[in-house]
């Protein structure tokens, strides 16, 4: 699965970015992708960042997929 353009925006931002988006969108993908980018490619250490979300089974998806992609060298 590859981000779609506004996703990339989204996905390599500075700053602070809210994603408001429908279910099946790409949402946790995206924001993982986020994630990853600002571990490896701003060296941001994982106390920097903060992802919320509203459900405690979006925040477990996340997770797996963060730690999913953390593992993939």
């Amino acid at each position: 699965m590859s981000l779609t353009e506004q996703q990339q925006r989204a996905a390599y931002a500075n700053g602070n970015v809210a994603v408001i988006a429908g279910a099946g969108t790409g949402k946790t993908y995206m924001l993982a992708e986020r994630y990853l980018y600002h571990l490896r490619v701003r060296e941001f250490s994982p106390l920097e960042i903060v992802a919320v979300t509203y459900t405690e089974k979006a925040a477990a998806e996340l997770r797996s997929r963060i730690r999913l992609l953390v593992t993939i060298p």
